[in-house]
């Protein structure tokens, strides 16, 4: 049994600030939204968000990332503020 202070990741996170744009995947709409990666790793990554997104949702980041892939599903979400959340992502 892993304790919950042991990471569950396969990959090592880095601090990565940076600000990013996507769109909801499949394309509902032409709209982009903002967020701001907090750390990134090859498989995943931390945000900060201004819109709710539902674990499970996929979404698409149109500014560049150091990383190859551009999809992500969103693997857990949670409320920080009224207008601010924090997810978790996994590049698929």
């Amino acid at each position: 049994m892993l304790s919950d202070n042991v990471e569950r990741r396969n990959g090592l996170r880095y601090d990565f600030p940076q600000r990013i744009e996507y769109i909801l995947s499949p394309e509902i709409s032409e709209k982009v939204y903002q967020g701001v990666t907090i750390n990134i790793s090859n498989t995943g990554a931390c945000l900060y968000l201004v819109n709710l997104l539902a674990e499970g949702q996929r979404i698409i980041i149109k500014k560049n990332l150091p990383v190859f892939y551009q999809t992500a599903l969103v693997r857990w979400i949670k409320k920080v503020d009224d207008d601010l959340y924090k997810a978790g992502v996994m590049f698929v």
